[in-house]
């Protein structure tokens, strides 16, 4: 079987990662999944973690692309990540291809400050009721040179801080390993300096503030946390007072085991403000941030001066978003539904609303009547229609399109976003 390296697949949309590049990294080897339609697969890798700081974790992922390159499976032990500092061996689950594969991409990926050993990867097959067998990958125990990995494990992306070698140091097997140091990664959502706790409706809202100016509320989306702006904060906290926040439940935020709504969240923050003392803030959203901030600006409206949304939704269906998304959030409950810890069952929740929230009209957004940009990118998990009708019901707002840019557009070009935010709250 011939192995095809397309190039270094990042896996950053809605919930298949948290959206810190810098404070991530990833490689990946890419085979064609053409000659393997109706057999099963299944790979295996060693890893060890050695954590510096709690939230440090890294994983073995799989994805399968159908023929339009859309994302029809993603496995990435999202719950059940590794920080484990002996080496141990973890297996993905068995996949089975159906005639649309196209691609299956599969590789590890980190966060947090540590360093990260990968090793001896395999990819197993089965063809019907046969014995497994092993398909041969190039380098799978990165033993070649840096050329060689290069070629056969793309991982250079020049948005994250953590820096990736081959390492002899106590490899699982052979003379090498594949090592990602993180050491100088620093995470927001962590800062003692920076961060303190909101007692507001009966849980604890954490949040950090940076800078000093007009006051500006930053909402991350759907289980992320305040890091999600790691590369808007430095930026914004030159001409504002940020106040970066990790939405109940999400972060170090605690919950009380409501319903999730984005109603629920709008009114939590609108309690953080009174708590804060501002009777009027700017509010940039990013994914279920935005769609926290649109009902903030309807139900609040002396709370928002000015309110830019990015990728932000007002109702959920298949006209907002492809079907798949709703069979990519299907799978994440089927890897959570054996989980009965507490920490699965909120991630539960978070897909739940993601499944059925928010529930308002366009007609709603005509309550708003402070400035607002509406933001999304050409290639957004939103599609391009539902935001222009989000603009076109909002009286007087701003629409901005990035060309070619998607739901993950304030990473994947921070300065084009930072630049047209702080031109709008500016203005």
């Amino acid at each position: 079987m011939k192995t095809i390296i397309t190039g270094l697949f990042i896996l950053f949309f809605c919930s298949a990662f948290p959206q810190d590049l810098r404070n991530s990294g990833t490689f990946a080897q890419v085979l064609d999944a053409r000659p393997l339609q109706g057999v099963k697969f299944k790979i295996r890798a060693a890893v060890r973690v050695e954590a510096l700081e709690p939230s440090a974790w890294a994983c073995i992922w799989v994805r399968v692309d159908d023929t339009n390159r859309k994302m029809v499976y993603l496995y990435n032990m999202k719950g059940n990540p590794i920080r484990k500092k002996e080496w141990a061996v973890y297996t993905s689950p068995e996949v089975k291809m159906d005639g649309k594969s196209r691609a299956v991409l599969f590789g590890g990926y980190t966060t947090g400050k540590g360093y990260f050993y990968f090793d001896d990867f395999h990819f197993y097959i089965q063809k019907g009721g046969e014995p497994w067998e092993e398909m041969p990958l190039p380098d799978n125990g990165f033993e070649d040179d840096t050329a060689a990995l290069r070629k056969n494990w793309p991982h250079k992306d020049p948005r994250s801080s953590v820096t990736w070698s081959l390492s002899g140091d106590s490899a699982w097997e052979g003379k090498a390993c594949f090592r990602a140091d993180g050491s100088h990664s620093y995470a927001y959502d962590n800062n003692d300096t920076a961060g303190k706790f909101a007692d507001v409706g009966g849980i604890r809202i954490y949040y950090e503030e940076y800078g000093q100016g007009a006051p500006l509320l930053l909402l991350h989306g759907n289980r992320g946390s305040i890091a999600d702006f790691k590369q808007q904060i430095p930026d914004l906290s030159r001409g504002f007072h940020v106040i970066a926040v990790d939405t109940r439940g999400q972060g170090r935020s605690t919950e009380d085991g409501k319903t999730y709504t984005y109603d629920l969240f709008a009114e939590d923050m609108n309690a953080l403000l009174d708590h804060l003392h501002l009777d009027s803030v700017n509010v940039l959203g990013w994914s279920d941030g935005g769609n926290t901030g649109l009902i903030m600006a309807m139900k609040y409206p002396g709370k928002v001066a000015k309110l830019a949304t990015m990728g932000a939704n007002v109702f959920i269906d298949n006209t907002v978003v492809d079907k798949s998304i709703f069979r990519i959030l299907q799978a994440e409950k089927r890897e959570w539904k054996d989980d009965t810890s507490r920490r699965a069952a909120n991630a539960l929740r978070l897909i739940r609303m993601c499944e059925t929230e928010p529930r308002h009209t366009f007609e709603d957004l005509q309550a708003i009547h402070c400035p607002v940009l509406v933001m999304a990118g050409e290639k957004d998990v939103i599609k391009d229609e539902h935001t222009r009708q989000i603009a076109a019901h909002i009286p007087g707002s701003r629409l901005t399109i990035f060309p070619g840019g998607t739901h993950q557009f304030p990473d994947d070009d921070p300065a084009a976003f930072n630049k047209t935010v702080i031109q709008f709250f500016n203005q």
